[in-house]
C-alpha cells in the first residue's frame, strides 16, 4: 500500500497524478495542523470506480451520509423527517443496501429529484474549501469493493471538481478582507440600516439572520446553505457598512471583561437591535413577547431588566408588577423605556415597581449613562447571590412553581 506525502497546495496535483490508482475505496488523508503543536486531522474521500463520491472525516456509511445530507437539505432536519428516516432504517438496513434506503426516502418525499446529487457535490466542494489548497499531510488508498454496493450515485469526475474548487478558492481569497473568518459574529449597524435604502423584506432578513448573535459558520449550518453563498451575502452587507464582524478573540475578551447581562423587552424588532447596538459592553438578551419574560429571567438571571410600556397583550407596567411580586427579583433594577412622557406616566411607572424611567427618543450615551448609574446603585440581587442550580426547574430554567401550572404572563396576554 503506497503512502504519499504532500505539502500545502500539493494535494490537488497529487489527486490528478494518482487518479488511476484511486479506483474503488477510501483515500485516507491525515492533515497536519496549521500550528505545529496540533495533531493531525482525518479526512476521507470515497471513490467509486475512479470517480469521487463522498467526503467526510470517516468512510462512507449510513449515519455520516445522512448527517452530511442534512447540512444541505433543510427538509431532513425536520423532526417528522428524522422520525420517518429512523423508522425506514429500522425496517430496511438489516437486509438492504444504502441505495435502497435512499430510494425509499425519496419515495416518501424526503428527497426530491436531483437533491442527492446536488448535496453530495456541494459536500465535496465544502471540504475542498477547507483542506485542498492550504494543508500539508500524508495519505494512502484503501481498496474497498463494498463501496460498489453502497454507492448511492455514480460519483463525479475529478477534473470538474478541482476546477470548481479552484474558482471557489479564488473567490474566498477575494472575500478575505470583508470576511476574515466564518467564526466571526455579525453585528448590525441599525443607524446605518435606517439611513440606507433597503426593503422591509431585506431588513427582516437581516434581523432574522443576526438576532441570535451566532457566527457565520453557525448561520450557514442553520440555513443549510453553501458557506460561500452565506459569506458573499454578509460581505455585501459589510461593504455597505450595514454590519461589522466581531472575531472570536474579540468575543472572548468581551465575555471575560463584560459578564453583565441585560434583558430588554420591546415588541419592535428594530428597537431590539438598536438596544443591542447601543449597549455593546453588555450581554443583551432581547424578546418582544411578554410571555417569554419570566422564563428568560429565571434562565439568565439578568443584572438589569429594560422594557417598553406599550406592548401587545400585557403592558410593561403590569409586567413590572408581576416581576416585582417574585422574591428573586424584588431588588432587580428595572428601567422603563417608553415614548410616554409626563408626570402621570412616571408616577404609574414608580407605582408598578420601576427603578427608573427613560423617554424615547434617546441616544446611545444617554442610555449607557442610565444603565451604568442603575447598575452602580444596586447591590447584588438575590437572583445573583443564589446558585442557579439550586432552583429546581425544567430545561428552560423556569422554577418549579410554574411547572404544571399556567404561566401568569400567558394568562395576562390572553385576557
Amino acid at each position: 500500500m503506497s503512502r504519499f506525502v504532500f505539502g500545502s497546495e500539493e494535494l490537488a496535483p497529487l489527486l490528478r497524478r494518482q487518479g488511476r490508482q484511486f479506483t474503488t475505496g477510501y483515500l485516507h488523508i491525515h492533515l497536519k495542523g496549521l500550528d505545529p503543536s496540533e495533531g493531525t486531522e482525518p479526512w476521507v474521500l470515497t471513490y467509486y470506480y475512479g470517480r469521487l463520491l463522498f467526503s467526510a472525516d470517516q468512510p462512507l456509511n449510513t449515519l455520516v451520509l445522512l448527517k452530511r445530507l442534512s447540512c444541505f437539505i433543510p427538509r431532513l432536519n425536520l423532526k417528522w423527517s428524522q422520525r420517518a428516516i429512523s423508522v425506514v432504517k429500522e425496517h430496511l438496513m438489516k437486509d438492504h443496501s444504502l441505495p435502497e434506503l435512499l430510494e425509499v426516502i425519496t419515495q416518501l418525499g424526503l428527497l426530491k429529484p436531483g437533491e442527492l446529487e446536488d448535496a453530495l457535490w456541494l459536500n465535496l466542494l465544502t471540504d475542498f474549501d477547507r483542506y485542498l489548497f492550504e494543508r500539508a499531510g500524508t495519505c494512502y488508498f484503501e481498496v474497498q469493493e463494498r463501496v460498489a454496493q453502497e454507492a448511492p450515485i455514480g460519483g463525479f469526475e475529478l477534473e470538474p471538481l478541482l476546477q470548481e474548487a479552484a474558482r471557489r478558492h479564488d473567490r474566498w481569497a477575494d472575500l478575505k478582507v470583508a470576511i476574515p473568518t466564518m467564526l466571526a459574529v455579525p453585528l448590525v449597524n441599525w443607524e446605518r440600516v435606517n439611513r440606507y435604502r433597503i426593503t422591509d423584506e431585506q431588513r427582516q432578513k437581516l434581523h432574522a439572520l443576526t438576532k441570535d448573535g451566532q457566527s457565520l459558520e453557525v448561520i450557514a449550518k442553520k440555513l443549510c446553505r453553501d458557506r460561500l453563498e452565506v459569506a458573499n451575502l454578509f460581505a455585501s452587507w459589510a461593504k455597505k457598512g450595514l454590519i461589522s464582524l466581531q472575531t472570536p478573540q474579540e468575543l472572548l475578551q468581551t465575555k471575560r471583561h463584560n459578564p453583565i447581562t441585560i434583558l430588554a423587552v420591546d415588541d419592535s424588532v428594530v428597537m431590539q437591535e438598536i438596544l443591542r447596538q447601543y449597549l455593546p459592553n453588555y450581554q443583551v438578551i432581547t424578546t418582544g413577547n411578554p410571555v417569554e419574560v419570566l422564563p428568560l429571567l429565571f434562565q439568565h438571571r439578568p443584572h438589569l431588566l429594560l422594557m417598553d410600556i406599550a406592548m401587545p397583550g400585557i403592558d410593561g407596567l403590569e409586567l413590572c408588577r408581576i416581576v416585582r411580586s417574585l422574591e428573586e427579583f424584588k431588588s432587580l433594577p428595572i428601567l422603563m423605556v417608553t415614548s410616554r412622557d409626563g408626570l402621570l406616566a412616571r408616577i404609574r411607572g414608580k407605582w408598578s415597581g420601576a427603578t427608573a424611567y427613560l423617554t424615547k427618543p434617546f441616544n446611545e450615551s444617554q442610555l449607557n449613562a442610565e444603565v451604568k448609574r442603575l447598575l452602580a446603585q444596586q447591590p447584588p440581587s438575590p437572583a445573583h447571590r443564589q446558585n442557579p442550580l439550586s432552583v429546581q426547574g425544567d430545561r428552560t430554567g423556569q422554577p418549579a412553581l410554574f411547572q404544571g401550572s399556567p404561566n401568569p404572563l400567558e394568562d395576562q396576554a390572553k385576557a
